[in-house]
């Protein structure tokens, strides 16, 4: 049981890191969609920053085996928090951009949204249910154990994960930038098509 509550508390924990450097990295569109969820536009700045730094605090919690207990629970709250946001919207007719993982991932919130944010609140759940009294071993105490080559072996993997979601990211922002160049190119070329159709 202990091995199962560490990997629901690290799972939780690299949902809510990424999702709140997702949305740090955005911050204009993860005020856009606070304000599309129907949030005053005068909450949507502090809210923009609030957010991401509630999430980065709850997978700090989760990591360590003392406080995992709350932060499972600051997980829940979130979760529940969050799907009952899109329930309300998708009971009004409104579908917005849920930006939940900032430009990494964002889609018109809708069932399947929620249904994920069941999935994790479920997980949250369970760390709650078992977590009480020993939520399991340290998210960290493994480390201890390893050889120095291990531990070698450990930090160039990390690195080499990390160089590559950064390369994915320029990549993305590339072919983001591209399309949009060939948007304009087209419309560009459609107009100097009609100017010259309109002399002949």
């Amino acid at each position: 049981m202990d091995v199962a509550l560490l990997i629901a508390r690290l799972l939780l924990a690299l949902v809510f890191v990424v999702a709140a450097i997702a949305k740090l990295a955005d911050r204009a569109g993860s005020r856009q969609a606070i304000a599309d969820f129907g949030v005053p536009v005068s909450l949507t700045g502090p809210l923009g920053i609030f957010l991401p730094l509630a999430e980065l605090a709850v997978a700090v919690a989760l990591i360590p085996s003392v406080t995992a207990w709350w932060g499972a629970l600051g997980a829940l709250a979130l979760l529940l928090l969050f799907a009952a946001g899109i329930g309300i919207n998708l009971a009004l007719g409104r579908r917005p951009d849920c930006h939940c993982f900032g430009q990494l991932h964002s889609a018109p919130a809708g069932w399947s949204t929620i249904a994920r944010n069941g999935v994790l609140a479920a997980v949250a759940g369970f760390v709650l249910w078992q977590g009480y009294e020993e939520a399991g071993p340290g998210g960290f105490s493994w480390l201890g154990s390893l050889t120095t080559a291990q531990l070698v072996l450990l930090i160039v993997g990390l690195v080499v994960l990390v160089l590559l979601m950064a390369q994915w990211w320029v990549l993305m922002h590339l072919l983001r930038q591209n399309g949009r160049l060939l948007v304009r190119l087209e419309a560009l070329e459609s107009g100097t098509l009609r100017v010259v159709r309109s002399c002949l």
